[in-house]
């Protein structure tokens, strides 16, 4: 389990990871892929998870025989991987994502509103020393951004953008096949650093997400039920969150 926890209006809120039972203490507690849930007002989440604690042929195996060709295909062009972890972050880093996410959406039609949001989210994280950023590159473009949060045990995966809509200059299959590799050295990074599993991030079931889903699940993870939902805990969090609501309705 891990806790991002910031006081705002004399009320802890707090994102709580992969928690196994009731955290129980007063604030706005919001959580994320716990593994049980309320009787009502919570949702049911999909995913994949990718034991890590098997030897490294072997999570190399489970990946389809076409995403394993593909692998060895981004390393024949060139394809390098790099990482930075928590503290190895810096400002210049964050915002540099930042605006290659923005620019991801931008291409498939979508303006991102949220771009400082994301920065202000993202600088939590690495001050809590629970955000990694890999990036899949040829020569010095970056082709493919894989962000994750990271816990104790976990690395599951939060944003992934690439260049191919952006820039005509890389065909789109080159791209394709390094975000392939960047998931395979991703797992295996995570495994040196004694993560156990790794969370695909969501498995989607409508049609408007089947080919991302289908491109997780040629990984070999297996399907797992978690649940988001939120709870309040205490007068003084009740209050806070009936007056945030009574601010979003008007």
């Amino acid at each position: 389990m891990f806790i991002l926890e910031k006081k705002k209006h004399g009320t802890a809120f707090r994102t709580i990871w992969y928690a196994k039972q009731p955290l129980k203490k007063a604030g706005i507690n919001r959580y994320r892929y716990a593994e049980f849930h309320p009787q009502k007002d919570y949702q049911v989440m999909n995913t994949f998870v990718s034991d890590l604690t098997e030897a490294d042929e072997d999570i190399v195996q489970r990946i389809s025989k076409n995403g394993r060709y593909e692998i060895r295909r981004a390393v024949k062009e060139g394809v390098t991987c790099e990482y930075k972890v928590g503290s190895e972050i810096t400002n210049q880093d964050i915002e540099e994502f930042a605006q290659f996410f923005s620019d991801f959406w931008k291409s498939k039609g979508i303006e991102n509103h949220n771009k400082e949001g994301y920065i202000e989210e993202i600088k939590e994280y690495v001050s809590k020393e629970a955000f990694a950023i890999s990036v899949a590159k040829m020569g010095d473009k970056i082709l493919i951004y894989h962000t994750y949060i990271v816990g104790e045990e976990f690395a599951r995966l939060y944003q992934s953008a690439s260049q191919f809509r952006v820039d005509e200059s890389i065909p789109p299959v080159i791209v394709a096949m390094a975000n392939r590799l960047l998931h395979k050295e991703d797992m295996l990074f995570f495994k040196r650093l004694g993560k156990t599993f790794y969370d695909w991030g969501g498995a989607g079931q409508g049609a408007d997400v089947a080919s991302v889903t289908h491109f997780k699940k040629s990984f070999g993870g297996t399907p797992k039920e978690i649940y988001d939902f939120e709870e309040v805990i205490g007068i003084k969090a009740k209050v806070v969150k009936a007056v945030i609501k009574l601010l979003e309705r008007y």
